[in-house]
């Protein structure tokens, strides 16, 4: 079996929650935030055409530069291009 990242980084929160049980310690857990989805209406206008462009790219096997942006404005492309993708 050939090593890899995600082998040893398994391994480590094997080990880390072995470590925890063994000694009682509490686990930390990551917690995700639940957020709520993002209607189409709700989406900046210029995102869903970036969406289209990337996803059009994506279909190409080409590559593409994705301009830098604000957490909201990403989740804006993200939900974008999942409703790309959806529809066609």
């Amino acid at each position: 079996m050939r090593p890899s990242i995600i082998f040893a980084t398994a391994e480590y929160v094997k080990r880390l929650r072995e470590e925890c049980l063994r000694e009682n310690k509490p686990l930390h857990r990551h917690t995700r935030f639940r957020r709520r989805e993002l209607a189409p209406d709700e989406i900046n206008p210029d995102v869903p055409a970036m969406g289209g462009h990337i996803a059009r790219r994506c279909s190409e096997q080409k590559r593409v530069r994705i301009p830098a942006m604000k957490v909201s404005e990403w989740g804006h492309l993200l939900r974008a291009l999942e409703i790309e993708r959806v529809c066609h």
